[in-house]
């Protein structure tokens, strides 16, 4: 639960559109894509320490957990849409070439979703 809870109240609400907006008036695009890779990275690195002797083949173990439910959306969109270099967080990034592999997972993307934009 530790691991769900820093993505809902550490990292997540720091990529809500109201927050970005509000920092995109304040700042240059450049400095609001460094603000957020600083704010995940931190929680990023929390995670890290929490899960290192706790993980298996996904977040808690070998089966999907509450924690992974969390984990899968915050790790797609620190890698896609904010370019965060996964290289400092070695067990989330392996955690998300698992996620990749789990069609529940694949069929959640945004992009997925019946009333995503087209590109």
């Amino acid at each position: 639960m530790q691991a769900a809870n820093i993505v809902s109240s550490s990292i997540q609400p720091l990529q809500n559109m109201t927050v970005l907006k509000y920092i995109e008036e304040k700042v240059r695009p450049v400095e609001k894509l460094e603000w957020v890779q600083f704010h995940i990275g931190k929680g990023f690195l929390a995670l890290e320490e929490l899960l290192n002797n706790h993980a298996g083949k996904y977040a808690t173990g070998d089966e999907v957990y509450m924690a992974d439910l969390f984990l899968a959306p915050q790790l797609y969109a620190a890698i896609t849409r904010f370019q965060l270099d996964m290289t400092q967080f070695p067990l989330l990034a392996r955690l998300h070439e698992a996620y990749n592999k789990i069609p529940a997972f694949l069929d959640a993307l945004p992009e997925k979703q019946p009333d995503a934009p087209s590109s």
